[in-house]
């Protein structure tokens, strides 16, 4: 095992610890004042493809969101991960999801594919940088790697104000989120 991903794996038992004592510090309403700050501080394109993901083990929620934004007329979508690589499906508020790797919920494989141009990304931590750390999977990191080439696709992490840390390991396939919004306040991370 390298240096890094040692050390990235000892962060992780440290941050899901930070999550849990983060999600009770923003106490049940957090999810509501994410997709508050959220829809009030983004343009979302019209016709705009999201993509959220299904909240477990104390992950923030984005669900709220992506119902005011279903409602607003995006269409919405969540992520497959099989066999190394990322994919996501059509989904929408009240669609039936099966159980999926990890004991993630997720699409019926029979939803159709689609692109999406904003990505609600899940994180364990977060840095003042726009880092994240996810769950060593490497998923979202090669999806925004292939997509990014190709075309324009952002990130935003969603997350507990608690799971800020001031830095994280930074390996060369590691990508950058383009905000992260939390209960508390929305971070844009300026590109280069």
């Amino acid at each position: 095992m390298t240096d890094h991903a040692s050390l990235k794996k000892s962060l992780r038992i440290k941050a899901l610890a930070q999550r849990d004592r983060a999600a009770e510090a923003a106490g049940p309403r957090a999810a509501l004042l994410i997709a508050r700050r959220c829809l009030g501080d983004f343009v979302f394109m019209k016709g705009a493809i999201i993509a959220g993901y299904a909240a477990v083990r104390g992950e923030a929620d984005p669900f709220p969101l992506m119902a005011a934004l279903a409602s607003n007329g995006h269409a919405l979508c969540l992520p497959r991960p099989h066999d190394g690589v990322l994919t996501f499906h059509a989904w929408k508020p009240g669609d039936p999801m099966v159980v999926g790797r990890m004991n993630i919920p997720e699409p019926d494989a029979k939803a159709r594919e689609r692109r999406p141009d904003l990505l609600l990304v899940p994180l364990l931590a977060f840095d003042r940088l726009g880092y994240r750390l996810g769950y060593g999977g490497g998923y979202y990191d090669r999806y925004l790697r292939e997509h990014r080439a190709r075309r324009s696709v952002r990130a935003v992490g969603i997350a507990y104000a608690g799971q800020q840390v001031d830095s994280l390991p930074v390996e060369d396939f590691d990508e950058p989120l383009d905000a992260v919004v939390t209960e508390t306040q929305v971070i844009r991370f300026e590109r280069d």
